[in-house]
């Protein structure tokens, strides 16, 4: 019985030297052609990254549109309040009893024909008189 030793180079099976140059040209091409290489990794790794977080990217823009939709909301008040204050130009403009109602009540204005009497509140009854500079008797 002979030993089961192969040299180099004769081993049997589908090995790339013992191919001919035809076959083992092939077998590498099909080899190389099934990896994927390792830097189109770190490209696709920049590309999302990039895609996720940068000036453009999915998180930057959620931002933006949550500002714009809090930007439009306080444009919406604004125009609402605006819109109070042309009425209220227009009723003080047109309406003289308004105009005089809010002279009296916000400036303390009277006409010149009333007569104005002020009491003192009940806080300033019951405290202390505080004596006026000037009223006391001199010597």
């Amino acid at each position: 019985m002979k030993p089961n030793f192969h040299r180099p180079g004769t081993c049997p099976g589908p090995r790339a030297a013992n191919l001919p140059m035809s076959d083992r040209t092939t077998q590498s091409a099909d080899t190389n052609s099934r990896r994927i290489p390792w830097w189109s990794f770190g490209i696709v790794v920049v590309v999302l990254t990039f895609a996720l977080f940068g000036d453009r990217g999915i998180l930057h823009l959620y931002q933006q549109k949550r500002q714009q939709a809090d930007l439009q909301q306080q444009l919406a008040e604004v125009e609402e309040v605006n819109a109070g204050l042309r009425q209220e130009i227009a009723s003080l403009s047109a309406d003289r009893r308004h105009l005089e109602r809010l002279a009296r009540s916000q400036l303390g204005m009277v006409r010149e024909d009333e007569v104005v009497y002020q009491f003192a509140s009940k806080d300033r009854l019951t405290a202390s008189p505080r004596p006026v500079a000037g009223t006391g008797a001199s010597r």
